[in-house]
C-alpha cells in the first residue's frame, strides 16, 4: 500500500510538471493579499505537529501587496521552500519569511547548499547529498520553480554551506 501510494504521488508531480513545463496547466488567477496569504501558511505550517516546535520568522514591508496567482498552486511552491527549510536541516534551524513589494524571501540559517549543488537543486528527481530524508518525489523544488516561472515569476537561489540558503521568488 505505501509503495503505490509513493507510485501515485510520483505520477501526479510528473504529470503536474509536465503540464506546467508545457504550458498546458490553466492558472486559476485572482487578487490575493500576500501578507495574508503568506502569514496563513506560516500559521497552518506552525500547527502542523510535525514543525509545531520551529522557528519560524514573518515580516511583511507591505500589507496592501495584492498579486494576482492561482493560490492552490502558489501555496503548495511556497510551503515547499518552507518545508524544505525545515527538513534539511537539523531541528534548530531558524526559517526567515520575508514579503517585499516585488519578492517573497524564504531564508534559513542551515546547513547551506553547495554550489555545485545549487545549479542541480531545480532538477527533476535531483536529491542533494546533505539530506538524509527520502520522503518525497525528487520533484518538489521542480514544480515549485515551474509554478512561479508559470506565474511570469523567478527563482533564485543562493547559500553558503554552514550559513544557510535564501530563495527569492520575484514578479
Amino acid at each position: 500500500e505505501r509503495q503505490s501510494l509513493y507510485m501515485k504521488e510520483l505520477l501526479d508531480d510528473f504529470n503536474l510538471t509536465m503540464r506546467l513545463r508545457n504550458q498546458e496547466m490553466p492558472l486559476q488567477r485572482q487578487d490575493t493579499n500576500m501578507e495574508g496569504f503568506v502569514r496563513e501558511m506560516v500559521i497552518d505550517l506552525l500547527n502542523d505537529p510535525q514543525f509545531g516546535s520551529s522557528q519560524i520568522h514573518f515580516h511583511s514591508e507591505n500589507s496592501e501587496l495584492s498579486w494576482k496567482i492561482d493560490q492552490h498552486l502558489m501555496k503548495r511552491a511556497l510551503l515547499n521552500f518552507m518545508y524544505n527549510a525545515f527538513i534539511h536541516n537539523d531541528e534548530n534551524v531558524e526559517v526567515f519569511v520575508n514579503i517585499t513589494e516585488d519578492a517573497i524571501t524564504i531564508h534559513d540559517n542551515g546547513k547551506g547548499i553547495s554550489p555545485e549543488e545549487q545549479t542541480q537543486v531545480f532538477d527533476r528527481y535531483y536529491r542533494g547529498t546533505n539530506t538524509g530524508n527520502i520522503r518525497g518525489t525528487g520533484l518538489g523544488m521542480a514544480i515549485a520553480r515551474d509554478i512561479i516561472v508559470a506565474h511570469g515569476g523567478e527563482v533564485e537561489l543562493a547559500g553558503q554551506v554552514g550559513k544557510g540558503t535564501t530563495i527569492k521568488i520575484s514578479f
